[in-house]
C-alpha cells in the first residue's frame, strides 16, 4: 500500500523528467532504503546528480532532500505501523476495503482547508459555473451540478468534448470553471480549459495527475490518490476519490454560507415530502 508522499510522486510522473522519473521509480520501489540513505547513495543508485535528487524533490512540493526524507520516513513508519498490526488477518474483503481506505487516507492528505475554503468562496461568488469532465467523471460531474442546485447555485455539467469547446470559448471574466478528469493532459480536454483562461475565468480542477504546468493555469488545484496505488487497481474504481474531493468542496461552500445550507435543507425537505408514498394507495 502506498502512503500520501508516494501517491504524490505517482501523481506527479507524467511531468517528470528522465532522470527525475528514474529516482521517482527508486523512491517508490525502495522507501525504507530512501530513509536510511545520504542524498550522495541516492544519486549513485538512481545513476543521477544530487542536484537532480534536490530538483525532483522540490518539484513534488518539498523544500529540499532534508525536507523530503523526513515526511518520507513519518509516512513509512506509520504505514509499516499499521501492515505490522494486520498482517494475516485480512479477508478478501477487508483487503479491498483497504484498499479505498488508503485512497481516501492519501487523498485527505494531499488536501489543504485554506485552499478548499478558497475555491468554495470562489465557487460561491461566480457567475456562471461549468463542470467540465470526461466520460470516466461525468457521474461525478452531474452529481455535483445537481448538489450545487439544490443550494439554489445554477450549474451545468458538460461531458462532451465539443461542446465543452463550445461553452469554453464563451466563458467569461466572472464565470468559473470545474474540471473533473483522470488528468487534463488529454489534448481537447486541455485545449478548452486554456482557452477558459484566457477568457479570464476561475478554474477549479479535481485531477489524479499533477505537473507544475497547471500551476499557472488552474487556480485551485486538487489532486487525488489514483488506483494504481492499490492491489485491486486493475478492479476497483477511484471515482469515489472524485466524489469525496467533490463533497468536501460542497460541505466547505454550506459551512462558509448559511442561506445557501439553508437552500439546501428546505429542497431536501421538499424532495422527501414529495417521495413519501400516500398510505391510501396501499388501502384495498
Amino acid at each position: 500500500m502506498f502512503t500520501p508522499v508516494i501517491s504524490k510522486i505517482i501523481s506527479m510522473q507524467q511531468s517528470l523528467t528522465v532522470s527525475e522519473n528514474e529516482i521517482a521509480q527508486y523512491v517508490i520501489n525502495h522507501p525504507d532504503t530512501v530513509v536510511t540513505s545520504t542524498i550522495t547513495a541516492i544519486a549513485r543508485n538512481t545513476n543521477t546528480s544530487e542536484a537532480s535528487i534536490n530538483r525532483f524533490c522540490k518539484k513534488i512540493g518539498f523544500k529540499g532532500f532534508n525536507s523530503f526524507k523526513v515526511a518520507l520516513a513519518q509516512d513509512t513508519f506509520y504505514s509499516n505501523m499499521q501492515r505490522s498490526e494486520t498482517q494475516g488477518r485480512d479477508s478478501f474483503i477487508t483487503s479491498i476495503s483497504k484498499d479505498y481506505n488508503n485512497m481516501l487516507v492519501n487523498t485527505t492528505a494531499m488536501l489543504d482547508d485554506e485552499q478548499v475554503f478558497q475555491a468554495a468562496n470562489a465557487i460561491r461568488r461566480a457567475n456562471r459555473i461549468y463542470i467540465f469532465s470526461s466520460a470516466a467523471t461525468a457521474l461525478i460531474a452531474h452529481e455535483l451540478e445537481f448538489k450545487l442546485g439544490m443550494a439554489g447555485i445554477y450549474a451545468k455539467a458538460v461531458t462532451d468534448s465539443d461542446t465543452i469547446y463550445i461553452h469554453a470559448n464563451n466563458v467569461a471574466a466572472d464565470d468559473l470553471v470545474i474540471a473533473i478528469a483522470p488528468t487534463l493532459f488529454m489534448r481537447d480536454f486541455y485545449r478548452a480549459v486554456a482557452l477558459c483562461k484566457e477568457n479570464g475565468a476561475a478554474l477549479i480542477s479535481i485531477t489524479s495527475y499533477d505537473s507544475p504546468k497547471l500551476s499557472n493555469l488552474i487556480d485551485y488545484k486538487f489532486i487525488i490518490s489514483d488506483k494504481i496505488t492499490t492491489r485491486y487497481s486493475v478492479s476497483i474504481s477511484n471515482s469515489l476519490m472524485f466524489l469525496y474531493t467533490a463533497d468536501v468542496l460542497y460541505c466547505a461552500l454550506l459551512e462558509s454560507d448559511k442561506t445557501l445550507k439553508q437552500n439546501r435543507l428546505n429542497n431536501d425537505s421538499r424532495l422527501n415530502s414529495q417521495q413519501r408514498m400516500d398510505p391510501s394507495f396501499f388501502e384495498y
